[in-house]
C-alpha cells in the first residue's frame, strides 16, 4: 500500500530468517524510517515482523535492500519511529 501524501509505503519486508507470506507467518505492522538506499524508495515504510527487528529487508526492483537498525528515532506525524540505515543490496534469486 503506497500513500502519495505521506510518502509511506508497505514493504515486502521480512524479519531476519523469516519470509513474509510463508505458512505460519504472522505479521505485526511497524512503521520505520529508512535512511540511504535507492533514491526512489519511500522513506517511511510499514513492515510486517517482530516488534523490534534489528534488520529489515525490502524487495525493490529485483533486488533486496538491506537496512540495519540505528539507535536513532524520528518523530513523524506524532509517532516516534525507529530509524534504519541502508547497508547493502543483493539480487533476488529466481
Amino acid at each position: 500500500m503506497s500513500t502519495a501524501n505521506t510518502g509511506m509505503s508497505q514493504a515486502g519486508a521480512m524479519a531476519p530468517e523469516t519470509v513474509a507470506g510463508e505458512p505460519g507467518w504472522r505479521s505485526l505492522p511497524l512503521l520505520v524510517v529508512l535512511r540511504g538506499g535507492p533514491s526512489g524508495l519511500a522513506r517511511v515504510w510499514q513492515i510486517p515482523g517482530r516488534v523490534r527487528p534489528e534488520k529489515v529487508t525490502i524487495a525493490y526492483y529485483g533486488q533486496h535492500q538491506h537496512f540495519v537498525r540505528t539507535t536513532e528515532t524520528k518523530t513523524t506525524e506524532g509517532q516516534s519511529l525507529p530509524v534504519f540505515r541502508w547497508s547493502y543490496s543483493t539480487k533476488i534469486a529466481e
